[in-house]
């Protein structure tokens, strides 16, 4: 989580790894049911929830290349006060704080608000 965040950076992967492969998210807490999302749609829901939310003042989402270390896709990298957390596609949690799971996520909008507050 941040303590008084100045900026949340997202960073999300649109290269061929990343939009060859897609997981199963929730875009807002209150959806039924969860999404495909490949690396562009992802990045198109995360936009979408930060403009629905009015977060442009605190919170900006990137495109990016495949980043080093990458296990695969769909993947997103939130910069917080320099703490990185990398969610991504992987059938087990690896136990690592900041290596998150898709499937162990709520929805896309419950990742921007713990890290904004």
């Amino acid at each position: 989580m941040c303590e008084s965040v100045d900026r949340l950076d997202i960073y999300i992967c649109t290269k061929s790894k990343c939009s060859a492969k897609s997981m199963q998210v929730k875009l807002y807490s209150a959806d039924h049911q969860a999404r495909s999302y490949n690396g562009p749609g992802l990045l198109a829901a995360v936009r979408s929830v930060v403009a629905a939310r009015q977060l442009a003042a605190t919170v900006s989402v990137h495109e990016t290349d495949c980043q080093s270390g990458c296990p695969v896709g769909p993947r997103m990298d939130v910069v917080c006060n320099k703490r990185r957390v990398m969610y991504f596609r992987r059938a087990k949690p690896t136990g690592r704080d900041d290596m998150v799971s898709w499937s162990s996520v709520e929805s896309l909008e419950r990742v921007v608000d713990e890290r904004t507050g």
